[in-house]
Order: structure tokens, then C-alpha cells, then sequence
């Protein structure tokens, strides 16, 4: 058996076929940043999305006169308005610290609780293993999602993680890594998807600096070279895995 026909036998997921979305970004703004146009595609699409943030937002900034409570409290407006304006259905924000200290596994154990509740055939994380990537908060946010996949699949691991009263997943969930470097799954997204994008972003006036003009630029050269992947003007890139990726699985789909 070839590479070819054993993709054929286990498929990479299709992100446009979900039904239900978990979305879980570092911090607020991270979920616009990095899959925004598909998020608008998604919701347009009869998708029924929702947002976790893992972290409060409460060190985004330098600004002397701000104090982390403050910042929390217009971070979160700014999330609840973003994510309003992209119809997502929920937003729910968790009070690790952004950038501060906390124990990876209350994490794991959070993030578990809400892939339970939400019960999601699709997740979506940033991916861990992003060369460039220095940011705790980011590379936590990622681990701690595939992990808890695993923990919420399974009775006596939700026990151990102290999670009670509730029937692990009993469906498929497909994964799917935004801010990733190795891209196999790539989602065309229209102007309009685009300009949502950035409008959500634009949500979030406390990160908003000097640079965002050059940020944008940014977002636009990345979208146009994934499109022209596919042959379209736009495109967000992810990497994808179905179910049966997600463990032991040797091949390199990066290359696919």
C-alpha cells in the first residue's frame, strides 16, 4: 500500500463539515488573529461555534495608569464584542493568567470540562510545535488541548482528573492546529470572510497599536499565498487531523 491509498483509507478532516466548533485560543484576540475568516465561514455556514480563551488577558500592556483587573474587564468586553459580531455563540474565558504562573494541569483538567460540555466534533487549538513560537501561554494552550481530547475520551481518566457526572465523548473529534507552520488543510475564505477577520480583531482596541497596519499587511500576504495554493485569492491554513492521526500514527502529514 502506497502513502496515497492509505489517505484514502483515513482521510484528513474537512473543517467546512462541522457542526459543532470549540474554538480555544491563549488569549483574547489569538482566535481572530489566527483562524478569523474561517470562523465567519463556519458561523455563515450553519456551524454552531464556540469560544475558550484560557487565559484572563491581564498582561497585555504597558500602559502605567492600567492595572491587570482593569485590563481583564476590557479584554473580556472586547472578546464578548468580537465574538458577537462573528455570531459565535459563547465565549467563555478562564482565569489562568496571561503570562503569569499556573499548574499545566488544571488547564488540561479546564479545558477538558469544556470539550464535555460543548461536546465538539471539531476543535481547534494553536499548534505547539510552531518553530517560532515563544510564548507559555501559546505553547500551553495547545498541549493542554490534545490532552485533554484524550482525558475526556475516557471514564477513569476523567476520574483521575477529578472530573465527575459526566459520559466521556462518545463521538469523533477532529483536530485542527491555527498559527501553524505545516499547513495541510487549507480552507478557501472570501473577501467578506476577510474583512470580518479584521473587524473582529479590530474588537480588541487594547492591542491595537502603530503596527497593525503592518500586522494586516501581514494577514493578507498570508491569506493571498494560501490561496494561490488552491487556486483562490484567499485561504487559512491548518493542520488537520481526524481521529484516526491523532495516535501512533507514523506518516508525515505535513507533506500531504
Amino acid at each position: 500500500m502506497n502513502f496515497e491509498t492509505l489517505m484514502t483509507l483515513v482521510p484528513l478532516p474537512d473543517p467546512m463539515k462541522a457542526k459543532t466548533v470549540l474554538l480555544i485560543g491563549p488569549h483574547p484576540d489569538d482566535i481572530e488573529f489566527g483562524c478569523g475568516a474561517t470562523v465567519k465561514k463556519l458561523v455563515d455556514g450553519g456551524a454552531e461555534v464556540h469560544y475558550l480563551i484560557v487565559t484572563d488577558g491581564g498582561a497585555g500592556s504597558n500602559d502605567p495608569d492600567m492595572t491587570s483587573e482593569k485590563l481583564k474587564e476590557i479584554r473580556a468586553q472586547e472578546s464578548a464584542e468580537a465574538a458577537a459580531q462573528m455570531g459565535v455563540l459563547s465565549v467563555e474565558i478562564l482565569p489562568f493568567p496571561d503570562s503569569g504562573i499556573y499548574q499545566f494541569h488544571d488547564l488540561v483538567k479546564a479545558i477538558a470540562e469544556k470539550i464535555l460540555a460543548v461536546r465538539p466534533d471539531s476543535v481547534f487549538a494553536p499548534d505547539p510545535l510552531l518553530p517560532t513560537e515563544t510564548h507559555p501561554d501559546h505553547l500551553n494552550c495547545g498541549r493542554a488541548t490534545v490532552a485533554a481530547l484524550i482525558v475526556a475520551k475516557f471514564r477513569l481518566s476523567m476520574q483521575r482528573y477529578g472530573i465527575e457526572g459526566k459520559e466521556p465523548l462518545s463521538a469523533p473529534v477532529n483536530l485542527f492546529y491555527y498559527f501553524t507552520h505545516r499547513p495541510n488543510v487549507i480552507v478557501s475564505v472570501s473577501e467578506a470572510d476577510m474583512d470580518a477577520k479584521i473587524a473582529a480583531i479590530l474588537c480588541h482596541m487594547s492591542q491595537i497599536d502603530e503596527s497593525f497596519d503592518s500586522v494586516k499587511l501581514y494577514l493578507y500576504y498570508k491569506a493571498n499565498s494560501l490561496g494561490q495554493k488552491i487556486g483562490k485569492l484567499y485561504a487559512e491554513g491548518f493542520y488537520g487531523l481526524a481521529p484516526a492521526h491523532q495516535h501512533c500514527f507514523m506518516e508525515d502529514l505535513s507533506k500531504y
